[in-house]
């Protein structure tokens, strides 16, 4: 027994509704947290009560059973006995919280001894499974229910699959947007490109068209960087003005220097 499955929401919550209700029983799927339930609702009933705990188990399941009741109740005051010896106990000498788990009722010989212990305790639980015994169902409620499925972690909901990519229709915006904006000497950086770009594979697609990003990026700004360097410092003013401006000088300075001979 593991007492680190009472932390487990569905678990948890189960143990608080079987002491909430003073009782009860639980169904259980094999695996599914059956016994540790039974226990922990049990102890922590019989401490709240301040009763003594009475737990009817398989005779090999003792050692482990007071070894839980321990660990997770220390101060209720609990004896774990078989269903054979349940039977021997005088009627009416079981008071208290009365835990039994239905497999022991397995023996037709311990029903009814077990039955009237049952009517005399104050509170009962029980734990079973689908195919145990229901001698004593009628006198443990609520019926609650642990299924295994229950207390799986949710798998994890896939990724929605991204629409079929068109290649064509990507490659021709792409080719288009180069003429458009990159003189023709630059266009072979993106020549390594093409055949990604036919491929249906769209995750192989998605990281080539990230490639191509950046170097559409980069050369966007080499080009650029050309066109810079050969502008002219003035855009407005032409190859043809400075030469205009430079012959009415020299003609200037020709007129001025006749006048001082």
């Amino acid at each position: 027994m593991d007492s680190s499955v009472l932390r487990h929401p569905r678990i948890a919550e189960a143990v608080e509704t079987l002491v909430t209700a003073r009782g009860g029983c639980i169904t259980y799927d094999i695996g599914g947290g059956g016994r540790e339930t039974l226990l922990a609702a049990g102890a922590r009933l019989a401490a709240e009560t301040n009763t003594p705990l009475t737990i009817v188990e398989a005779r090999s399941l003792h050692s482990d059973v007071r070894a839980f009741v321990r660990e997770v109740q220390p101060e209720a005051r609990s004896a774990v006995i078989s269903a054979e010896e349940a039977a021997l106990q005088p009627a009416g000498s079981i008071n208290g919280v009365l835990a039994v788990h239905a497999d022991v009722l397995r023996d037709a010989d311990v029903r009814t001894p077990l039955l009237a212990m049952a009517h005399s305790a104050d509170h009962l639980l029980v734990a079973r499974h689908d195919y145990s015994d229901t001698t004593l169902d009628a006198l443990a409620t609520p019926g609650l229910v642990l299924r295994l499925r229950d207390l799986m972690p949710s798998a994890p909901r896939p990724a929605p699959t991204p629409p079929p990519m068109d290649m064509s229709v990507a490659l021709r915006l792409v080719r288009q947007a180069n003429r458009d904006v990159l003189p023709d000497q630059d266009l072979a950086v993106f020549d390594d490109m093409a055949e990604a770009l036919k491929k249906a594979d769209p995750a192989e697609v998605r990281q080539r068209l990230g490639e191509l990003r950046s170097k559409y990026e980069a050369t966007i700004a080499l080009a650029r960087q050309r066109r810079a360097a050969t502008a002219p410092t003035d855009p407005a003013r032409t190859p043809r003005d400075h030469g205009q401006e430079q012959s009415a000088a020299h003609q200037q300075h020709r007129s001025q220097g006749t006048g001082r001979t």
